[in-house]
């Protein structure tokens, strides 16, 4: 390999490197896309013109188109990201809003509602107050007297039931033990007529 190409090479391949190293080290993460898209394009551009064989001004002249290329790039980028964050931001500024709103008029309503019964209470007279009092302690009687008699129903039919089955359980008793008793006094007169008589 000649020397003026080696030159070059090491030109271009240093020039690369101080340009990727500004734009990932010195920009840091912060930096915008331009710069990003810039630094990169020129590092592609720089590195192309060296494959491609072109001298110091060749190499220098590539890589401003490459930095060009990126900037644009990366500008149309950073301008939808802008643009997406925009329309984001104007959401939640509308979502916000929106509750501030709904909080305000949930205030309202039960503020409101509040003043409906506190003047409902001031029209509502002690008189009102006692008869309501006697009706709802009357109702409470009528149900509880009505729970009475259905419970004393159930009782009733539950109390029917255990009957009918203690009925069931005797009669069946009843059945076994005289069948019982019927086959022994069989047994019993079958003994006797088989004994002779004296």
């Amino acid at each position: 390999m000649n020397r003026s190409k080696l030159t070059r090479i090491t030109t271009a391949t240093t020039l690369g490197i101080v340009l990727l190293t500004f734009q990932w080290g010195c920009a840091g993460p912060a930096a915008s896309k331009t710069v990003k898209g810039a630094g990169t394009g020129a590092a592609i551009g720089a590195v192309g013109g060296l494959v491609t064989g072109q001298d110091a001004g060749g190499i220098a002249a590539a890589g401003a188109a490459g930095a060009l290329v990126g900037a644009t790039i990366g500008a149309v980028a950073e301008s939808k990201e802008r643009k997406r964050q925009d329309t984001l931001a104007q959401q939640r500024a509308y979502n916000q809003a929106i509750a501030m709103q709904k909080r305000a008029i949930d205030k309202e309503k039960a503020a409101l509602q509040e003043e409906l019964e506190i003047a409902e209470g001031f029209r509502i007279s002690n008189a009102e107050l006692e008869e309501m009092s006697g009706r709802a302690e009357s109702a409470e009687e009528r149900l509880k007297a009505l729970q009475d008699r259905r419970q004393a129903a159930i009782d009733r039919k539950n109390a029917l039931d255990e009957m009918e089955q203690r009925e069931k359980a005797a009669l069946a008793e009843i059945e076994r033990l005289e069948r019982e008793l019927e086959a022994l006094e069989a047994e019993n007169d079958l003994a006797s007529d088989d004994e002779p008589t004296p």
